[in-house]
This record gives C-alpha cells, structure tokens and sequence, in this order.
C-alpha cells in the first residue's frame, strides 16, 4: 500500500511540475505576474511532493522492507545507520531524487533572488529541467508507454520472471542484497550530495544564458549569473576531490583518477563551466565576448546531461566499471539532450546575427585576448576528454566491439593543454590587473621567471628528472605558482577582495606539480633479495625453465609472519598477522604490517591494509575477494599498499573447494580436473593426545583441552553407560580467530555388547572435523582425531603490493588552494551584486 502511495505522490510531482512550466512560460509570454506566483506555488509543491516520496523511500530502507526492489538491491539488514542514509542515493532512482530536491532548493532560492526580466524565463528553464528528471522515476507502464523506473517498484514488478516469484508471488526476502562494498566508505557519504548540488546549481547559469537570449539582454545577465556560475563549480570540483580522495583510499589501482566515464561526468562541466566563468568575466569587464559566454554556459550544462546519457543509459555498461544500469531510461534521455540541445543552442544559433559584434580589434598583449586562450585551451580539454569517452560509442561506426581509450589518451593530450593553461594563468593576471606592452610586460616578468627558473632547478636537481617534456612541464606549473603569488602580494596590498582569481590559478599550478610528483615518480617498496633479482632481469641474467631470458619482474613483496625485511634500505617491515572479523562484513582480514627504522631514529608505526568477500559477486566455491588500501599520509611522501594474496586467502578458497566437492555426489566430485574416486577424496587423519589444561599446536592451530563436561542425558543414545563432552577450544594461529566445541564420547551397552559413540563435530569454516575417540581412565589425557589438517603446514605469509607516494598531499592543498579561490571570489561577485540591486 504505502508504495502505491509513494508511486501516486511521484506521479502527482510529475504533473505539477508540467503544469509550473507552462505556467511559467505563459506567464512570460502574457506578462502576468499572478500567473507566475501561481506556478511557483505548483513548483514549490512538486518540491514538497517530491521530499515526501523520498522520505517514504527511506522509511522502506530503514524498515528493511525488501519486498520493494530498490530497497532489496541496496541494503541488507546488516547495514549501519549511516550507509542506509548513502543507500537513499547509492542507486539510479534515488541519485535522480537527490538531483531532483536540490534542484528544487535552488529553484526556490531563483524565485527569491531572481530580478525582472529574468525571473519568468529562468524559472521555466528551471521546471522544465525538473520535468525530464522527475520523468526517469515516475514508473509509468501503460501499453506502449514506458516512463521512467520507480523506485518503489515491488520485487514481482521487477523481475516477472523470476521462479520463486511465480510460485509465491508475496514472497518477501528475509534480506536485501546489501549496499555495493565499494560505497561503504565515509567519502561516498558525503560525495554524491556534493555532486548532484552541482549539478543542480549548473541549471542556474544555463537558465539564465537562456532567459537573456530570450530577452535580448545580452550584457546584463552576467551580473546576476555569476555568482551561480562560481557556486556551481565549486561544488563540482568539491565533488571531484571526494570522489579522487575516495578512489585513492578505497580501490587498489593505486591513484585517485583514472578517466572513467562517471568521474569524466563531473570533470568536463566543470571545465566548460570554468571557461564559461573566464568569459563571463570579460564580458562584464569590457562588453566583448557575449558570443563565448553564452556558447561555454550553454555547453557547460549540455555536458552534464550529456554525461548523465553516457552513465545512466547503460550504453557503457561494457566500457565502465563505475556506470549505471540500464533501468529502459535510454529514449527518455535521448529525448532530454535533444531537446535541451535544441533549446540551448537553437536559441543560441537563432540570436547569432543579434549579438553583438566586436567593435575593437583586440590585441596579443590585452586581458580579453589572454582570458579568452585560456577559456578555450579549457574548452579544448573538455572536448578531448568528451571524445574520448564517447569513442566506445563512435567506434561502433567502425568496428563491431570498441574499446575505451587507453589512460594514455588522456594524459598525452591533456598535459600539453595544461602546460599551456599555467602559462597563460600568469599572463592573463598580469594583463587584467594592468595594460602592458612587450617591453614592460618582459621586465614585469623578469623577477617572477627568475625565481621560477631557480626553484624550477631545484626540483629537478633533488627529484632527478631527466625527460626534457617533464621539465617543462614543472617549469610551467612552478610558473603559474610564483607568477600568481607576485601579481596576488600586488593585489593584497590594494585590494584583497579580489584575489579569488589569482589564489584559484596558484592552486591550479600547485595541482599540477602534485599531479606530476605523485603519478611519474612512485617507487616501489621491494625487498632487498627482490631488487637484486629485478636488476638480474634487466641484465638478461635470469633464465626461465624455457632456457629463454625472463623478462618479468616482480612488483610485489613476499612477507612471511613474523621474519622482518628490510624493504627499500629504509624501512624494517614485519608481518604480525591478521584479525578477522565476523560481524557487518563476515570473513573480513585485517592484516597487521609493523614498520620501523633500521636505524631507531623514528618511532616504529603500523599499516592495515584489508581483504574481503564480495558478498554479492560470490557463488558458491568462487568466492571474489575485495581489497581495501591502507595509505600512510605524510607531509613529503605517503606509503600506499594493499594485500595481493595471502596464504589465509588462498587456503580458504582450497577450504571452500572441498566443501563444494563433499557437497557434490561422488561421481561428479573432481580433483585436478579429474574424477575423484573414494580413495582419493578420504582425507588424513591427526590424532592428539591432550592432558587437562594442555594445549598443542599443529597444522597453523592450537588446540586447548579446558576440562571435562557433563553430557546431556537426554542426548544420549539408549542404554548409554557412560557419556562425558570435552571443553576444546581451537584457535587459528594467524588469524586468532577461536571455536569452541565440545565433542562427546560415550560407551553404549546392549545385552553383553558395548561400544563407543564419538560423533565428529564440523568446523564449516575451517573445513575441519574434530572427533573425541578415546579417554585414558588412568591420566584423564584425551585422543582427538582431526581431519582436515594440511599434510605440510606452512608459515603464514602475505602478498604486498607497496608504493611511496612522493608529495601526493600537494594534490588535495592545490585543490585546497582551487577552493579557496572560488569562495573569494563568490563572495566578492554575490557582494557587488547585491550593492547593484540596492542602488538600482
């Protein structure tokens, strides 16, 4: 009952916010003011209506009411109270009502602060954006009409043909399927609201590009819109750096970007976005650029829905790890591209010959000329990375299965663009600030390139760089740093307001050398016999069983429990175990890495770097394991590992095999890819002997004999004479995971025969069957027969994979500084806004 509620709310939601559009565009078209506060009271209500519906999806999810697909498919009963909150927008449905409330939120903050003439067109622009997204959730299946995917869909709706719906079609799980592992992370708590803020608030410049275009004003939008414009890219490279924090800390590919397809969605918005800020700027300075500032703006939104249509349509499904699945939503967003394609750059193209032309030629050696480059150097690494994302889709013009492009095509055609960009961010803030002609530009940049060339020299003489290509590029980036900071010391000294921009291009520049250090220069934390063995590689010293030179080296580091190694002649590296824990996430490793000074001038530190089952990709014997990265962050450098393998993992995988083998008749069970026949399959068997309060260790476990236990009468067999249980416990010797048990022995009598009752009790996780066989009456010591033991225990150890990360932290203080940037400069231009709206 409650989801029909929730479907009928969505479907009343939908048509309100039809109804404030049109009522918004006949209240521009007619002029009429009572019309437009009717249709903000529709448009404030589809906002209600929709905060509702979402509220009625998270009591489903927090009364773990899986009967409902959305709530089966993300969450499991296990889940913590704060990842049943991300669980809301951790799916397609829900993502799209978070977008949706913020974008409602904003709206309402338009209808407040939005001046004539722009208030009608910019709020249709802003429901008619809200149609198409509340359209993706509406659920609407009426013959041939298929809008959107509800998410209070019922499990029966969902899958029709699953068989144990057909037979029982009110059958309700006693669980969900659980929350994705990846996304039970703090950063994505905090990630996607980030995110979908950003997108909403990129609506608010392209609704008023549109407004201004309708209105032919062409020069006073700018005012208005770009404190928007700022917020908006704010709150998009805010949510680039939680989502690279996030990669960088969660995944193990050992970064924090990798061009997929869902971190390209944010990044190339916010990059026509920034361009579309840069001429916004010299729009409002000069009058010049209007025909670049609509283009970038209108693009800068164009790009996020065009990106929504590449992660939401399922049409990567094959090229991206991070991509959405297809929910039917294809035509429904090729339908919201084409018309806001159509609306924002038909309009654009349709008021060409109506903008204004420029008057003045403008020079090399003005700000218009500089800001202009180095809006449209962003809009060029916006498009490579578009064509790059879309090449999958191209290439089906071509071939039958495409692949994405390699990380190689980004970094080549981006780093040169970025090269000169830092350039340009020095030239262009000595020019706004200030006109100059060659002689004195050259001797006002004297000082700031000798500083560069120094600090520059410096850093290539202590990291030993030797590629010409590298050097330029740190020469660049030192550039944009020293360059800004000079013109800044100017700009505090005159007016501090207005360093937004400045302090934004340092960040830039900071960004850069921390991009450069942290990806070209890692060095891999090896052993010392590993090092050795790698040059021999490279030497061609080292022969394979093929009698051909081997030319793979190894990247990872064997350590064995409890023998240290000295890993890159600096640190003593020991592994001391793992710990494993049962609840939340059943069968989680965490390993135990103790780092120290070979020399004892620093305090020895710890590392925990952890693996898991895929509980939702695990079947049967195959189980997928997960790992989760410990970083170490330091100011100069930062250590990065993950376990490769372990001999726990790698047992426990042979564990899970013969549990499937047993479970399987004898004439299917394999061994080797052969039959097994019963010989073959019986296992050996290990008898202890065991006195009160003694404890042996033997295969990787300690067994204890704790005491003696009277036995249940009423559990015994007939005729029992005598029935005792022995208190044992086990404990594994690496993990410290421990089972008790109490096995039993009895001798059952009848008429003049007797003998003994010793049923094995089954350790399943360990594979493991004890069984009590014999009492010695004399010294109470015990015989426990084991099977499941290895034959030849060995020592634990673990695979590692390790990397020191240098001045990775320069990363997140260029992105630091790039925020901060942003907000002065918000502040300032929402501040000369306001003063704007007072005087008139």
């Amino acid at each position: 009952m409650i989801g029909l509620i929730g479907k009928g709310i969505i479907f009343a939601a939908f048509a309100t916010s039809i109804l404030a559009a049109l009522g918004y565009l006949l209240s521009d078209l007619k002029d009429d003011d009572r019309l437009f506060k009717i249709s903000g009271y529709l448009y404030g209500l589809k906002g209600l209506l929709i905060l509702v519906a979402s509220g009625i999806v998270v009591y489903l999810i927090f009364t773990h009411q899986f009967q409902y697909y959305y709530v089966f498919n993300h969450t499991s009963r296990d889940l913590q109270t704060r990842y049943l909150i991300s669980a809301f927008y951790g799916g397609q449905e829900g993502s799209f009502m978070l977008w949706i409330i913020w974008s409602s939120v904003v709206g309402l903050a338009l209808m407040k602060l939005t001046k004539e003439p722009y208030r009608k067109p910019v709020m249709f622009v802003m429901a008619l954006t809200q149609v198409f997204l509340i359209s993706m959730i509406v659920g609407l299946n009426v013959g041939f009409i298929h809008l959107g995917s509800s998410p209070f869909r019922t499990l029966a709706e969902a899958m029709p043909n699953a068989p144990f719906l057909q037979s029982n079609p009110d059958f309700v799980p006693a669980d969900g399927k659980g929350l994705n592992d990846l996304l039970k992370s703090f950063w994505m708590l905090i990630h996607p609201p980030f995110l979908f803020f950003g997108f909403a608030m990129m609506t608010v410049p392209f609704a008023f590009a549109m407004a201004a275009l309708w209105k032919r004003r062409y020069n006073e939008w700018v005012s208005p819109a770009l404190p928007w414009t700022l917020v908006s890219n704010l709150c998009l490279i805010t949510a680039i750096f939680l989502g690279g924090y996030w990669a960088y800390v969660t995944l193990s590919f050992g970064g924090y970007w990798a061009w997929d397809p869902v971190e390209n969605a944010s990044f190339v918005p916010w990059l026509f976005g920034t361009a579309g800020i840069h001429a916004m700027i010299i729009q409002r300075k000069s009058s010049t650029s209007q025909k670049a500032s609509f283009l970038l703006i209108i693009l800068s939104y164009l790009a996020v829905v065009y990106e929504t249509f590449l992660t939401r349509s399922g049409i990567l499904a094959d090229s991206s790890v991070h991509s959405f699945v297809d929910l039917g939503l294809y035509n429904q967003l090729v339908v919201f591209m084409v018309v806001i394609s159509g609306l924002g750059l038909g309009l654009f193209f349709y008021r060409y010959k109506d903008l204004p032309d420029q008057k003045r030629e403008i020079g090399f050696l003005t700000r218009e000329f500089m800001t202009f480059a180095g809006a449209f150097i962003l809009l060029l690494i916006g498009l490579v990375i578009i064509l790059g994302t879309s090449s999958p889709i191209i290439g089906r013009l071509f071939v039958a299965n495409p692949t994405p492009p390699a990380v190689s095509y980004y970094n080549q055609w981006s780093m040169p663009l970025a090269i000169v960009a830092a350039i340009f961010t020095v030239l262009g803030q000595y020019l706004f600030w200030k006109r100059y002609d060659g002689e004195a530009l050259s001797a006002a940049l004297i000082s700031p390139l000798l500083v560069t060339s120094v600090v520059s020299l410096a850093i290539i003489m202590y990291a030993g760089i030797y590629h010409i290509y590298y050097m330029v590029y740190i020469f660049a980036a030192v550039f944009a740093v020293i360059g800004n900071a000079f013109v800044m010391g100017r700009l505090i000294r005159q007016n501090p307001k207005v360093i937004g921009g400045t302090l934004a291009h340092i960040g830039f520049g900071v960004l850069l050398l921390g991009i450069i250090a942290s990806s070209a220069y890692n060095s891999i934390l090896l052993d010392t016999d590993t090092v050795a063995y790698n040059k021999a590689v490279d030497q061609g010293k080292v022969m394979g069983d093929n009698g051909m030179a081997e030319t793979q080296k190894i990247k990872l580091l064997e350590l064995k429990l409890n023998e240290p190694k000295l890993v890159n002649d600096k640190y003593m590296v020991t592994y001391e175990g793992l710990s494993l824990k049962q609840k939340g996430r059943p069968g989680t490793q965490t390993y135990r890495l103790k780092f120290e000074d070979p020399q004892g001038n620093w305090d020895p530190f710890y590392m925990y770097p952890i693996v898991y089952p895929m509980l939702s990709g695990s079947m049967g014997p195959n189980v997928q394991w997960s790992v989760e990265p410990d970083v170490r962050a330091g100011l100069t450098s930062d250590i990065y590992l993950y376990v490769a393998g372990s001999s726990y993992v790698e047992q426990k995988n042979k564990m899970m095999k013969e549990q499937s083998k047993k479970a399987q008749p004898v004439s299917q069970q394999m061994v080797d890819g052969e039959p097994a026949d019963s010989s073959s399959a019986e296992e050996p068997t290990r008898t202890i002997t065991l006195s009160k309060g003694e404890s042996t260790t033997y295969g990787g476990y300690t067994f204890t004999f704790d005491s003696y236990n009277k036995a249940d009468r009423e559990k015994l067999p007939e005729n029992t004479m005598i029935g005792v249980r022995a208190q044992v416990n086990i404990k594994h010797d690496v993990s410290g995971e421990q089972v008790a048990i109490q096995p039993l022995f009895a001798i059952v009598k009848k008429g003049n025969d007797s003998w003994t009752f010793s049923p094995p009790v089954s350790i399943d996780s360990w594979n493991m069957d004890v069984q009590f066989s014999k009492v010695d009456p004399k010294t109470g010591k015990i015989n426990l027969q084991i099977k499941g033991l290895p034959k030849k225990p060995e020592k634990a150890w673990v695979l590692v994979s390790a990397e020191e990360k240098p001045f990775i932290s320069i990363v997140w203080f260029g992105i630091y500084i790039l925020m901060g940037g942003f907000l002065v400069s918000i502040y300032r231009h929402a501040g000369r806004y306001r003063e704007k709206v007072k005087t008139a």
